[in-house]
């Protein structure tokens, strides 16, 4: 008789073969060892965009296609030359998407080195998320309660109805993070180089709050009290040199204080803004 590991690992193997009947789409749903808990998600892709959402399921269904296909179709049509002349082209559409699932942890990969990847992951709510990508797509959450760290380089991240903690982190793209009323009261961070900082919170927040934008604007709805004092002071000592750095941050208090949100972009505004 098939343990509860073997069974769960053939499942996830019969749905990988059923998936590669479509060339440009393919589908995993992966049993959890103990579907009672929520899972740990980790994945990463070099090209392509991850959506996650939370709902009641109690395993990960996860849908990949390729953003490359009207390329692909392309390179079919194009007239191959020399001793290929004559012959069809059948593209490489295989997207080498995997799984591998132990005790709730769940990591999600896909050739997505040589084209973008696009994935849709179907997750229990209360997951925690690692989630990160390079190049050619957006980050997108919603519905998940766990803890999230999000890392994009190129592209967007988009955050809806989480509680945290959350950390994210971008070069070139926006970051929006809107919380649900059961925010957990937990140190945060958001940055980005290149793009504005959005963050909608509930109005009971009590919070520290260090933002800083170089080339922007800070709005908030929230009634902040700033500190006086700079933020923080930066000795270096080199070559018989001394130099003190002010850091160029804004620190204050929201309702009291509480666990730290950090705040920060480079080229673009900084938004607080109250749930309603």
């Amino acid at each position: 008789m098939k343990s509860s590991r073997e069974f769960a690992a053939a499942l996830v193997t019969l749905a990988w073969m059923g998936s590669s009947l479509a060339a440009e789409a393919e589908r995993l749903v992966v049993p959890l060892s103990d579907p009672s808990k929520p899972a740990a998600i980790e994945v990463s892709l070099v090209s392509g965009s991850i959506r996650v959402t939370g709902s009641a399921t109690k395993e990960v269904v996860i849908d990949a296609r390729s953003e490359d296909e009207g390329e692909a179709e392309e390179r079919e049509e194009r007239p191959e030359s020399g001793d290929r002349q004559g012959m069809k082209r059948i593209p490489n559409t295989a997207l080498g998407l995997e799984a591998e699932e132990e005790n709730n942890r769940v990591s999600i990969s896909a050739d997505s080195w040589s084209r973008e990847i696009s994935l849709r992951i179907e997750v229990p709510a209360g997951s925690s998320l690692e989630l990160s990508t390079v190049n050619g797509g957006d980050i997108e959450v919603e519905g998940v309660t766990g803890e999230l760290e999000l890392s994009n380089t190129n592209g967007e991240i988009h955050v809806k109805d989480v509680r945290g903690p959350v950390s994210a982190t971008t070069v070139n793209g926006d970051i929006s993070v809107v919380f649900t009323s059961a925010m957990v009261a937990a140190p945060m961070a958001f940055s980005t180089l290149n793009g504005d900082v959005d963050v909608t919170l509930p109005g009971t927040l009590k919070a520290d709050v260090r933002l800083r934008s170089d080339n922007g604007e800070i709005y908030s709805d929230f009634e902040i009290a700033m500190d006086k004092t700079p933020a923080r002071i930066d000795e270096e000592r080199e070559k018989g040199r001394y130099r003190v750095v002010v850091a160029r941050e804004m620190t204050g208090k929201i309702q009291g204080g509480g666990p730290e949100l950090f705040l920060k972009t480079f080229n673009g505004d900084i938004l607080l803004r109250r749930k309603n």
